[in-house]
C-alpha cells in the first residue's frame, strides 16, 4: 500500500452523545500552510486587537482541517425561565428528547463556532501536536 498509513483521526466524543464524532485530516501530514492560521493584528503585549477576528482565523483552519462531522447544534436558544422554576423537572423535560436537537450542517466558519467547546478544544489538541510532538 502506497501512501501514508494515517491520512485521518477520528475523534470521538461518547461523553456528549452516543454517535458525536469528527473526521479530520492528520495534521502531522498536511503543509504548514493548512495548519496555519491567517495573520491578525496583534497589540504591543502580541495580543490579537480583536479578539473575534483571531477566533475566526483559527476555525478557518478548522474547516480545512475537518473532512465529515457527526456534531449536534447546541446552541439552540434556552427556555425562558420563571423565578419559581422547578430545576428537576426543567432538567428532565429538556432531557426528554435528545433528538430533537438539529445536526450541524456544511462545516463552515458559522458552524464551528457553535461547537461544543470539548470539541473545538480537542481539534485544538490535535493540531498543537504537530507544533509539539511529544
Amino acid at each position: 500500500m502506497a501512501g501514508y498509513s494515517t491520512p485521518y483521526v477520528l475523534l470521538q466524543f461518547p461523553e456528549l452523545g452516543e454517535d458525536v464524532s469528527v473526521l479530520i485530516r492528520n495534521p502531522q501530514l498536511l503543509a504548514p500552510a493548512e495548519v496555519t492560521p491567517k495573520d491578525v493584528p496583534l497589540d504591543e503585549r502580541g495580543q490579537p486587537l480583536d479578539q473575534q477576528e483571531a477566533q475566526n482565523a483559527m476555525y478557518e483552519v478548522f474547516a480545512r482541517v475537518i473532512v465529515a462531522w457527526k456534531v449536534y447544534d447546541g446552541s439552540a436558544a434556552a427556555p425562558e425561565l420563571t423565578e419559581d422554576a422547578d430545576p428537576v423537572a426543567l432538567y428532565e423535560s429538556l432531557n426528554a428528547s435528545p433528538d430533537a436537537q438539529p445536526r450541524l450542517g456544511p462545516i463552515t466558519i458559522d458552524n464551528i463556532a457553535r461547537m461544543p467547546l470539548r470539541i473545538i478544544n480537542r481539534i485544538g489538541e490535535e493540531l498543537g501536536r504537530v507544533a509539539d510532538p511529544q
